[in-house]
């Protein structure tokens, strides 16, 4: 499943504008949510896109604003990846992201979960690139080419795959 397309406008004026995904996932908002936020590990490609590299072996919301999204090496090293801002099950969740960047440079991160006709409309939107300086526009267009295979096709072929009871 790819992403759909969506229009992005600029953050502020003279800013990087944001990067946003669409897809639409075959289960309810609450669902998907789940899916996204107690799955993550299940469906991020770890060995590719983390700090301990073939090393990390889990990585994970603590479901609460304020809580941290860390991921755990096997020697049991912690590596934090962001805070969450705002956490609302089946509606939005919203969190800094500073994957193996001081938690000063932090970019956002806010998903959204809308019911639809055909399951749950999930948007991704990941702006704040200012905030990374000179590096902010080198960092957007690693994600702007990560985002499409984590999110767009192993965020929702792992929503297409789980059974529709508990998420895992």
């Amino acid at each position: 499943m790819s992403p759909l397309p969506a229009s992005a406008g600029a953050e502020a004026q003279g800013a990087l504008p944001p990067i946003v995904l669409k897809v639409v996932v075959p289960c309810p908002p609450e669902r998907a949510f789940d899916y996204f936020t107690r799955d993550l590990a299940h469906w991020w490609p770890l060995a590719e896109f983390s700090c301990a590299g073939a090393d990390a072996v889990d990585v994970r919301f603590e479901p609460q604003v304020g809580g941290s999204i860390v991921e755990s090496a096997r020697d049991g090293t912690r590596h934090q990846w962001g805070t969450v801002r705002e956490w609302a099950p089946g509606h939005r969740v919203a969190f800094t992201w500073h994957p193996g960047r001081d938690d000063r440079e932090v970019t956002r991160v806010d998903v959204t979960f809308a019911a639809t006709a055909q399951g749950t409309l999930v948007t991704l939107t990941h702006g704040g690139w200012d905030a990374l300086g000179a590096r902010g526009a080198k960092a957007r267009t690693e994600y702007q080419n990560g985002w499409p295979r984590v999110f767009g096709q192993r965020f929702a072929e792992h929503c297409i795959q789980s059974p529709e009871g508990e998420a895992r």
